[in-house]
């Protein structure tokens, strides 16, 4: 067998790789496939964003008259339109949490969670941690970063993120995540160097620090994630649940435990530790759907009953919640079960798939209902869709079929991160032989 060889940089060793093979590689390819997928559907949302010809109509703007700010004003005013347009369909301002948020949700809080387990596994010292660590920390922060490329496609304009530097208002929810983000992801990088760097000693002696550290991170993220939804007042499938952001935790563990099972069976399926880290992982598993369980059963105890009922039967989303309840839950427990490694990979699927319904049913159902009062005496929030009149008897915008693409794509983006940092920091190979 060939011997591979490694070059020292900033204290890491880096694999010498053959680019052409690199780039070519399987999971290159399919990165590539998913990417060119999602390339159509970026294309074609931002198309009807600023180029539909109902933005540049010019005829329509030189109805305003001759004066420059009357036609810049116009233009704006015409722009905005753009978000009411039936045929962008959720692309709007009047339903802007959609399709591109429970992708958000369901990738970041799931790459997080399995980041917190991760570090709680390092700081309580399991056996089989310093052989794994590394890999899932890497493949929960590909999840993560897929999760924010997702979100951003939501933005009307990107580029308008400039305004939460130059204008900050720390007292709104959104301008948190911007902080947060730009601690949380370079300081799980640092975590994940102490992990895959050579010099053990050295990450031993700030492991501790660094993963205490690390949780507390996490738990503030879910925290502001939590405060997030619950600003919006007039969504109470989003409001009544008791403790968010645990609720956010807890279901994000478990996308992250179904995302470490695939993730085993596809990178790790010839490590000695391999059994190990797959029965770990099971039992986690095993709990995580137990709780879980017992959480929505609360939710549907403590939620507005409007919610409730829609939720259960009648709306497009009672399908979605119904099919995320025995396929992510009820299947994944029966099999998990089992010490089968084939049952176990078809429940660790079955979660990857009804964790995403989830997320789709909670963010689709806390608009689906007419929304109460904002803010005392003033009545209803009736922008966009949501005119009383037009109820008939809910509100429920289904994705675009571009914005679909797009989420094909973002998980190529989480796969094509992974792919590059394991070729070259060898991270499935790192600890193979160390314990704590």
């Amino acid at each position: 067998m060939k011997q591979e060889q490694f070059f020292l940089c900033c204290g890491l060793n880096i694999r010498r790789v053959n680019w052409a093979d690199l780039l070519l590689s399987p999971p290159m390819l399919i990165a590539y496939l998913l990417l060119t997928i999602g390339l159509f559907g970026w294309v074609e949302i931002y198309h009807l964003r600023f180029f539909h010809h109902f933005v540049n109509n010019w005829d329509i703007i030189k109805v305003a008259g001759g004066e420059p700010e009357a036609l810049k004003e116009t233009a704006i005013a015409l722009k905005q339109q753009i978000f009411a347009l039936p045929e962008v369909e959720e692309v709007n301002r009047a339903e802007p949490w959609g399709i591109f948020v429970s992708q958000y949700t369901y990738l970041l809080y799931g790459g997080s969670a399995l980041i917190f387990m991760v570090a709680l596994a390092e700081l309580i010292r399991l056996e089989i941690a310093p052989k794994v660590a590394a890999a899932l920390m890497t493949f929960g922060i590909a999840m993560a970063l897929g999760g924010m490329i997702s979100i951003a496609s939501d933005w009307g304009n990107p580029l308008n993120i400039y305004w939460m530097i130059l204008n900050p208002q720390p007292q709104s929810g959104m301008w948190l995540m911007l902080p947060l983000y730009s601690v949380y992801i370079p300081f799980t990088f640092v975590e994940i160097y102490f992990l895959i760097t050579n010099n053990r000693e050295m990450a031993q002696k700030v492991a501790g620090g660094l993963v205490i550290a690390g949780i507390i991170i996490d738990i503030i993220e879910f925290f502001i994630q939590g405060i997030l939804f619950n600003l919006n007042t007039p969504r109470h499938l989003w409001t009544d649940i008791p403790l968010l952001f645990v609720y956010f935790l807890l279901t994000g563990a478990l996308t992250g435990i179904g995302g470490a099972i695939l993730f085993s069976f596809l990178g790790l399926k010839q490590k000695p530790y391999f059994n190990q880290s797959l029965q770990l992982l099971r039992k986690v598993g095993l709990g995580l759907i137990v709780v879980v369980g017992i959480y929505e059963v609360i939710n549907l105890a403590t939620v507005d009953s409007q919610w409730v009922k829609l939720l259960l039967h009648n709306s497009p989303i009672s399908s979605t919640y119904w099919t995320y309840i025995g396929l992510g839950l009820v299947l994944p427990f029966i099999l998990f079960l089992f010490r089968s490694r084939l049952l176990n990979l078809i429940g660790a699927i079955g979660i990857l798939v009804g964790t995403f319904l989830m997320r789709q049913a909670f963010i689709y159902g806390g608009n689906i209902v007419s929304m109460t009062e904002r803010v005392d005496g003033l009545g209803p929030q009736a922008t966009g869709v949501y005119h009383l009149g037009e109820i008939k008897p809910f509100v429920y915008i289904s994705a675009h079929p571009m914005e679909v693409l797009i989420i094909i794509g973002c998980i190529g983006i989480g796969i094509l991160i992974y792919t590059l940092l394991d070729q070259l920091l060898a991270i499935r190979d790192i600890n193979d032989h160390l314990d704590h």
